[in-house]
Order: C-alpha cells, then sequence, then structure tokens
C-alpha cells in the first residue's frame, strides 16, 4: 500500500520531542506514524516513558484525517457506502495537524 504521511504545525512536534524524547525526530515521525495507522481515531501522540528523558510517558495532541483510495483512485469510505464493496485500499493520505 502507498502510504502519503503530511505533518502540519511540524515544528511544535519537533520542539516537544527535542524537549522529552531521546530519540530523534526521524524515529518519531515512525512511531508517530505508526500510532496513527494503528488507530485512526486518535487524536494524540504518546511518547513511551522508555523514550523520554524523564522515564515517563508525555502526550501531545493533534488531529489526523486519513483517506483511502482504490485501485482505480476511487475514494473508499467516503459517505457512499453502496460503493464500498470490497474494494483493497492501495493508497492512503495522512495529514496529522499539530496545533
Amino acid at each position: 500500500m502507498e502510504l502519503n504521511v503530511t505533518i502540519r504545525g511540524e515544528e511544535k512536534f519537533a520542539k516537544f520531542i527535542d524537549e522529552f524524547a531521546t530519540i530523534d525526530i526521524d524515529a518519531a515521525k515512525k512511531d508517530l506514524e505508526e500510532q496513527f495507522l494503528a488507530d485512526e481515531k486518535a487524536n494524540k501522540f504518546v511518547l513511551a516513558a522508555d523514550k523520554a528523558k524523564d522515564g515517563a510517558e508525555h502526550e501531545m495532541k493533534y488531529m489526523g484525517v486519513a483517506m483511502s483510495y482504490d485501485a482505480q483512485g476511487t475514494q473508499v469510505g467516503g459517505g457512499k457506502a453502496y460503493l464500498d464493496k470490497g474494494q483493497e485500499i492501495v493508497k492512503k493520505d495522512v495529514t496529522i495537524v499539530f496545533m
């Protein structure tokens, strides 16, 4: 599956990572992506205690949206449930906004 991830307000996320994390921004982005794909309704990034400078878990709220598309480029889950009959999702566009 093709995955495109866009982060808005990335400077706020980078500042959060710099302040609290022992991992770099690239590793944090990978964690963010994995957390979002695991639960697309989640609205916060969780920095695990083992990746934090002070050994405590930290959270940062965000807003995330995912758009899924089938092989023909048709949006899956776009509000027309009668069209969503077994299409395989081949592309997903994700936008995460830190405010």
